[in-house]
């Protein structure tokens, strides 16, 4: 679709132009041109296909002027539909979904209500074949390469199920064997599974992948199914990411313990009479500096998340992966821990399991000021530049992994594998030339998008002027969809990041360490009843 020309409207009818970004890299056929030779049109060419239409709706008068507006502007202006038009766009279909949806009748004694959803990330399987994805954490389950029927704790224990036993389902005689997750907050009497995946004709990435779960979903009612289930006594490798990366120099039981000062949540109601008191329980004293502070005289880069805005949905990072040229793995490295993201999205769970609280917390490295990383690198492959950024030094790097072991965030990664030696040309293109494509035996990590740090020094240096505020964006920010992820200079004390640190919401994670880390988050703010503080997270 990036090589096509295409049209679509929007929701109040407005007609927008696609134009394709690239040249085709294969003699191939975009959608409109395959249904052009299908219905034997005499145009068969995506760019005169488009033209036509807009001339339809444009006229002839002023074409061309109209036709080069349209393409700078990317939509027709006044072309949107009447009211009724908009209405009628919009409610297609819905009335009648609903209707069936709410009529549906209730299960039978014995047998699971089945509820089909679109996968957050390969969706009804259109994307497949895209690694990316596949190895992308499910934003709940953190579940990758796989789906699974999803149980409330209290109906796979009903039931004698454990993670990863696998179970039949099975309706009209048609079945399927799929593997248990137990989910927090799933509806009992009701399984969940994703569309998409055990397909067989995906591509070299996606055939294989899962379970087909579509020969179920049949019939008038295809969001649900009534199916009998029964376990099959086999188990099933599930490759989860939730607990890898935990941050253990704290010991498993002092992080349970305190895992609600890692991912803070205050009440609104005692946030609003005493912000400071909500925030910090505890009072730590202001740690001693054992050498003298560097004097930032230029810039001092930061980063700012507000935990309110996140939703967990992992675009950043897989927009990480891909500004970075951060490699895919495989389900069986993803299994045994050897994921490469540069940047993990935590996911909590709090009070009841049948319907707990869910919360996110985006974690990449910190850039520490005192960071321990850079004390036990023998060859000072990791060390600090002069605008405060951790930063590493392939070339150097003899892959002791000592840097990892000393970094209580778990935010680095190790290359056991030349992940890129296979590549043809057309995979190459997909990197990113700004970025460094890293070989095996060497550590990796968030970088701050360096390379977008240098790229908006040119234009400002080029003015004789400083770098604006918010003329520097990283690629999580820029993917992030509530803007949650804010980036910027600390020393520009109007910068909206600088702001962010100094709200009384901010804090740093696991800030008695006195890593003085340079990413602060911003508490998240649960309106609960009064007296009711912030409840003790879970890893479920």
């Amino acid at each position: 679709y990036l090589e096509s020309w295409g049209d679509a409207r929007a929701w109040d009818g407005t007609l927008s132009v696609v134009q394709p970004l690239i040249e085709p890299l294969h003699d191939g056929r975009s959608a409109i041109e395959l249904q052009a030779l299908l219905l034997g049109d005499e145009d068969v060419d995506g760019h005169a296909i488009v033209r036509r239409t807009f001339r339809d709706l444009h006229g002839e008068a002023g074409f061309e002027e109209g036709w080069r507006k349209t393409l700078h502007d990317g939509v027709l202006a006044g072309s949107g539909l009447p009211t009724e038009g908009r209405r009628a766009l919009r409610e297609v279909g819905w009335a009648d979904r609903a209707a069936a949806w709410l009529e549906r009748p209730a299960a039978a004694d014995g047998s699971l209500e089945l509820v089909f959803l679109e996968d957050p990330a390969i969706l009804d399987g259109r994307f497949a074949n895209n690694g990316w994805l596949q190895e992308l954490p499910d934003p709940i389950t953190k579940l990758t390469w796989d789906n699974a029927l999803l149980l409330s704790p209290a109906d796979a224990e009903a039931r004698g199920l454990r993670q990863g036993d696998g179970v039949r389902l099975t309706r009209d005689e048609r079945s399927v064997e799929l593997p248990v997750f137990i989910l927090p907050g799933q509806a009992e009497g009701t399984g969940a599974v994703h569309l998409g995946y055990g397909r067989s004709a995906a591509g070299h990435v996606g055939d294989g992948v899962g379970v087909d779960v579509y020969p179920l979903r049949v019939g008038a009612a295809v969001g649900w199914a009534e199916v009998a289930l029964e376990p099959t006594g086999r188990r099933h490798e599930l490759a989860t990411t939730q607990d890898h990366w935990a941050i253990d120099r704290l010991g498993a039981e002092e992080r349970e313990r305190r895992s609600h000062e890692l991912l803070r949540e205050v009440n609104l109601v005692e946030y609003r009479h005493d912000p400071l008191g909500a925030m910090h329980e505890g009072h730590h004293p202001e740690p001693v500096q054992l050498w003298r502070e560097h004097e930032y005289e230029g810039h001092r880069w930061g980063m700012a998340i507000d935990l309110n805005a996140c939703i967990g949905c992992n675009a950043c990072v897989v927009a990480c992966q891909a500004e970075n040229n951060i490699p895919v793995v495989g389900k069986h490295e993803v299994a045994v821990g050897r994921e490469m993201h540069w940047l993990r999205v935590d996911r909590y769970f709090s009070g009841d399991p049948a319907a707990p609280d869910l919360s996110h917390q985006p974690v990449a490295c910190h850039h520490c000021e005192n960071a321990p990383c850079e004390q036990v690198c023998p060859v000072a492959a990791t060390v600090h530049d002069d605008e405060g950024l951790n930063v590493m030094v392939y070339n150097r790097c003899i892959g002791t992994r000592y840097c990892s072991n000393n970094c209580p965030y778990k935010v680095r990664r190790f290359n056991y594998f030349n992940n890129h030696k296979d590549e043809g040309t057309l995979q190459k293109m997909v990197h990113n030339p700004e970025v460094t494509v890293r070989s095996r035996g060497v550590m990796e990590k968030c970088t701050f998008c360096v390379q977008r740090i240098g790229a908006a020094k040119i234009p400002a240096k080029n003015a004789g002027r400083g770098i604006r505020d918010g003329e520097l964006v990283t690629a999580c920010q820029q993917a992030c969809p509530t803007g949650a992820i804010v980036f910027g200079d600390l020393n520009d004390s109007s910068s909206r990041v600088r702001r962010m640190h100094e709200d009384p919401r901010a804090y740093a994670m696991i800030e008695e360490f006195n890593l003085r880390p340079r990413t602060r988050y911003l508490a998240r703010v649960r309106n609960r009843g009064a007296g009711q503080g912030p409840d003790q997270h879970g890893d479920a």
